[in-house]
């Protein structure tokens, strides 16, 4: 585990999972961690060394200096980080959801970052669209989250109850929660607050989707065939992306939600191996 450290005296944390072959970099939504990963880790690690990305207040980090700043060029900046530090020359990376928009923010800024990209619902909006304020059910809904629970077994038992986490594997469920947690006098604390996960909601600024037709990295942006209730947008933007990117392809991936990487770690691991080794 390497920390990240910005220049804030915040961090996010790099974990490095193993694996044979080339490197590849694995980002999160809002809200997870790299364990979110955890059943597409073995498809991909026969063929890639396996690198996790805990954004700051996510996963394993800790924050240092509450209110955690969150503004998204601090991820981008994490996101650099990782790629310097495993290796000197562009890597490939695969994203889900905001964890995808930050990869493709990296790219955009900074060209050459990535050999080859694979995001999963990348949550970017063009201009027009306002980003999610306090009446939004996604920031609603994070604010009202628990955050204390008496053992990590119990958090699992309440995530296992109901959608999303109820249609997902259960070792992608228990790696994103081991990973989500530390022990407290009382049981288990989550390391992302609803209240982290809620600002971060409304930190996101519109992009103007001509400029990434100058991202000339082959770029997979995947979809879910399946839309939930609250988090229509991500699905929705996916087809707009990938026709605007200088390199982008659309892939639809039948009976998957926004969840998809934690609901067939199997399938969406092979799909993203198809696109890396091509």
């Amino acid at each position: 585990m390497h920390l990240l450290n910005g220049s804030d005296g915040e961090h996010g944390v790099l974990h490095d999972f193993g694996g044979d072959g080339p490197p590849v970099l694995l980002t999160h939504g809002n809200g997870l961690n790299a364990g979110m990963w955890t059943t597409v880790l073995p498809v991909l690690q026969r063929h890639r060394r396996c690198f996790g990305l805990d954004f700051r207040g996510h996963g394993a980090s800790r924050v240092v200096i509450p209110p955690l700043d969150v503004d998204r060029s601090h991820l981008v900046t994490e996101v650099l980080q990782a790629v310097t530090t495993i290796a000197q020359e562009p890597i490939d990376a695969v994203g889900h959801s905001l964890g995808g928009a930050t990869l493709l923010r990296s790219e955009l800024e900074n060209p050459g970052t990535f050999r080859r990209l694979w995001v999963f619902e990348p949550v970017m909006v063009p201009e027009g669209y306002e980003r999610p304020d306090g009446d939004h059910p996604l920031v609603i809904a994070a604010r009202r989250r628990r955050n204390e629970f008496p053992s990590l077994e119990s958090f699992v038992e309440r995530l296992r109850g109901k959608p999303p986490y109820s249609e997902c594997e259960d070792a992608a469920v228990w790696g994103y929660a081991t990973l989500g947690t530390r022990e407290t006098p009382g049981g288990v604390s989550l390391t992302c607050s609803g209240d982290i996960e809620a600002r971060i909601f409304g930190t996101g600024t519109a992009t103007d989707f001509s400029a990434l037709s100058s991202i000339n990295t082959p770029t997979v942006v995947a979809r879910g065939e399946l839309v939930g209730t609250g988090n229509e947008l991500p699905p929705a933007m996916a087809e707009p992306i990938a026709s605007h990117l200088g390199e982008g392809k659309l892939l639809q991936m039948e009976g998957l939600t926004h969840f998809g990487p934690m609901e067939h770690g199997g399938r969406v691991g092979e799909a993203i191996l198809a696109h890396l080794l091509a």
